[in-house]
């Protein structure tokens, strides 16, 4: 709705005043629901043709977060636990930091912008009492984050049922009209979309769609209704769903007894319990026909393997990529190899554990390939911790 308005407003103005650049910006975090891919990726397409050819001056984004904060790299790379309420580490990389990059590259060179969120107090009681509690002047309030970008929310107090009615009764501005958007929320409701002003009846646009990957809900009941309404890829994704749960509770000795800073308390994901998770999800790719991983995140994990706790020898991604049908990971064993007798002849040299040597030399190749060295000099001590721990424990045995 919100995007429909926005276009409309362009379309009224004469095209030469069409002078201020506008941004749609829609985030995908590489985790969502297919048929939300789907549905987004060509409503965007629709509009980037409509702007070009009425002159409107606004362009299409589809952000997504870099390959190294997705989900997969976190989980069966760094072995992050799959979120919950009280570590929710996903939204801030995946949704959050997209949008806020680029909104500073464009800054520099517009100077200062307008952000217009399509946020509803209606949506839950939580985002009633977040937007109650910020103050605005002119309908307008500053960004929490960024300075000199202004936030607006044109349709904060518009009520479920009125933006259905709008939805249903106006055609979009670039074409086409909401009856697809309409059958996809229904699915998500299980078939039932009652649209009626009767507020004691919910109506399907309190469907929310998130990640079919998340974990903070107790249940995914937009995943689950589209399964019941007949889209058989949920069934699998779902599944792979609960495997997560199961891999994030500490019970289920899938996860180190040592925190990442080397204190007790469940801590990353074991290694095995990594690679058990890439052959899961590599077999679950295959099942359901879509990328669900990239050959990118694949080579960022085989290099946080290489730096966790009982690293990996260098290869071991591409073993378990290579035994997956079609898909084929090179690795040159040539040079892993000679790569490896100069790290134990240097060890040797210099009195150290080659197994140490190696993980904090993958740890500085993880940090080069991100360009940033903040976090470096702890992460390297607490690889050297672990070193001294280990040896320790082994004086004693």
């Amino acid at each position: 709705m919100l995007a429909s308005l926005v276009f409309d407003t362009a379309l009224s103005v004469s095209p030469t005043e069409r002078i201020k650049p506008i941004s749609v910006v829609c985030t995908d975090t590489r985790v969502e629901i297919p048929a939300i891919v789907e549905m987004v990726e060509g409503s965007l397409r629709q509009m980037q043709r409509c702007s070009q050819q009425n002159n409107l001056n606004i362009d299409v984004n589809l952000l997504k977060p870099t390959a190294e904060q997705s989900f997969w790299v976190n989980i069966v790379g760094r072995g992050y636990p799959p979120p919950n309420r009280t570590f929710r580490w996903c939204t801030q990389r995946m949704k959050i930091d997209p949008v806020t990059v680029f909104v500073q590259q464009r800054i520099g060179h517009w100077g200062e912008a307008i952000l217009h969120l399509g946020a509803r107090r209606q949506e839950s009681a939580s985002r009633a009492q977040t937007m109650g509690g910020r103050e605005t002047r002119n309908a307008l309030g500053r960004h929490p984050d960024l300075p000199r970008v202004w936030v607006s929310n044109p349709i904060e107090f518009l009520t479920t049922e009125e933006v259905w009615a709008y939805l249903l009764q106006k055609p979009n501005p670039w074409g086409g009209d909401n009856r697809a958007l309409y059958k996809l929320y229904a699915s998500a409701s299980n078939g039932e979309c009652p649209i009626q002003i009767d507020t004691s009846t919910p109506s399907c646009g309190n469907s929310r769609f998130g990640c079919w990957t998340c974990t903070v809900v107790d249940r995914d009941k937009a995943s689950e209704g589209l399964l019941a309404s007949g889209d058989e890829r949920m069934e699998k994704l779902i599944d792979f769903r609960e495997t997560l749960l199961f891999y994030r509770d500490p019970v289920n000795g899938k996860r180190d007894h040592r925190r990442m800073n080397g204190n007790d308390g469940p801590g990353p994901l074991l290694i095995s319990a990594r690679r058990e998770l890439l052959k899961q999800l590599l077999a679950l790719q295959e099942e359901v026909g879509l990328q669900l991983i990239s050959p990118e995140e694949l080579l960022l994990i085989q290099q946080m393997w290489k730096a966790a706790r009982d690293p990996d020898d260098g290869h071991g991604v591409a073993r378990i990529v290579n035994k997956q049908r079609g898909v084929i990971m090179s690795t040159d064993l040539n040079e892993l190899n000679r790569l490896r007798e100069m790290e134990e002849e240097v060890a040797r040299e210099k009195g150290i554990d080659p197994e140490t040597l190696r993980r904090m030399l993958a740890k500085v190749e993880e940090y080069s390939e991100s360009h940033r060295a903040h976090g470096l000099p702890d992460d390297l001590l607490n690889i050297l911790k672990d070193a001294l721990e280990n040896q320790s424990t082994g004086a004693s045995s």
